[in-house]
């Protein structure tokens, strides 16, 4: 559906036929007498492109086939042009290289202001054009747009009358009712609406059926390579699904080869909790039972051992040796001495602890007792 330019600029009308179009935008007008507006008995359930195919039936019906329909109003319309289509071709290629600036080809009488309670009438060399309301209008010839006007008003008259164009025939028929001849004229109340999206709604320049062939055929294009996505995508997720579960399956053959593996060889009684912890446990634990413990050192191992530290700062007096110890006296110029005499030996692997110490003449005297350090 085509939409009307913002009311500060606009469309231009063009009389099909008449000359060259407009330059800028305009719509197309094609004549009324060759797209009347139909009354039709519709279902009021029917919405959409159901309640035209039944439309397209019933004019088919009645009028037989090679009819084009453009509904007029909103949703629940009853109303609608009806033209022949070797007609709406004719009056498509009239528009040659300016179909593009084309905004729309309507019926002439839709073109009139209008506005509710007002009619439009316009006098032309080829009859009358009228419009009875929003959703009412019909082009004819003289005489019979003037039988038709009368017809009109056996039923509820308009509140006023736009008259176009001179005819003079017509003021007899209008005697009585409010009439002007320019817009800004109409009692007040009165306001015509410049052409409206339901107008331009009957536009025979579109094709419905082709629009929606095209756009079926586009969906369709778009839809092969979505469902080929997604069909690639449910099969890459039931293969992930098959690995998964058989890395589940494998994961827990080998769990219960592994707890049967340590029950059997390492935890053989007991919960097991926390199966890397308590395994690293037990081998930690098996491998220092079964790591050989060296000898324990001797008297004479432990002097040899602790002889070059003794040497370096100490007079050493008295041995004593017992069991798996030595006693030692050991003569040094200071505590700061005998701290550091201490630090050397346990560097060596010897634990020195004092059995006794003080002060001597000219330095510290102290006795030391020697044992392998643990």
């Amino acid at each position: 559906m085509r939409k009307a330019p913002p009311s500060s600029t606009p469309l231009a009308f063009w009389r099909i036929g008449d000359g060259a179009p407009p330059a800028g935008p305009f719509v197309a007008l094609a004549p009324g007498a060759d797209a009347p507006l139909l009354t039709l008995t519709l279902p009021a359930t029917l919405k959409g492109p159901a309640r035209e195919d039944v439309a397209r039936r019933q004019i088919r019906d009645r009028l037989g086939p090679g009819l084009d329909l453009r509904p007029l109003g909103a949703e629940g319309w009853t109303r609608a042009a009806v033209a022949h289509r070797a007609d709406v071709l004719r009056w498509r290629g009239a528009l040659g290289t300016a179909a593009a600036r084309c905004r729309g080809i309507l019926p002439d009488y839709l073109a009139l202001p209008t506005a509710p309670g007002l009619w439009s009438v316009q006098a032309g060399r080829d009859g009358l054009v009228v419009r009875l309301g929003p959703e009412d209008g019909f082009t004819a010839e003289p005489d019979l747009a003037r039988q038709m006007l009368r017809q009109a008003l056996a039923g509820p008259g308009p509140a006023a009358v736009l008259r176009l164009g001179a005819d003079a025939a017509l003021d007899a028929l209008f005697d009585g009712l409010a009439q002007a001849t320019d817009p800004a004229e109409l009692p007040a109340g009165i306001v015509p609406r410049p052409l409206a999206a339901a107008d331009l709604a009957v536009d025979f320049a579109r094709d419905p059926h082709a629009d929606a062939a095209g756009i079926e055929t586009r969906l369709r294009r778009a839809l092969w390579p979505a469902a080929l996505v997604v069909l690639g995508a449910l099969g890459w997720a039931g293969s992930q699904a098959v690995t998964i579960r058989d890395d589940r399956a494998q994961a827990a053959a080998i769990r219960s080869e592994t707890l049967s593996a340590v029950r059997r060889d390492l935890l053989p009684a007991g919960p097991i909790l926390d199966l890397q912890v308590q395994v690293t446990r037990e081998i930690d634990r098996r491998t220092r039972d079964a790591r050989p413990r060296a000898a324990p050192l001797g008297p004479l191992d432990l002097l040899r051992r602790a002889a070059p530290v003794l040497a370096e700062g100490a007079q050493v007096g008295t041995l004593t040796l017992g069991g798996d110890r030595v006693q030692v006296d050991v003569a040094l110029p200071d505590f700061r001495a005998l701290d550091a005499l201490i630090a050397g030996l346990a560097q060596a692997g010897i634990r020195a602890g004092t059995a006794r110490s003080g002060i001597d003449a000219g330095g510290v005297a102290a006795t030391l007792t020697l044992e392998e350090a643990p």
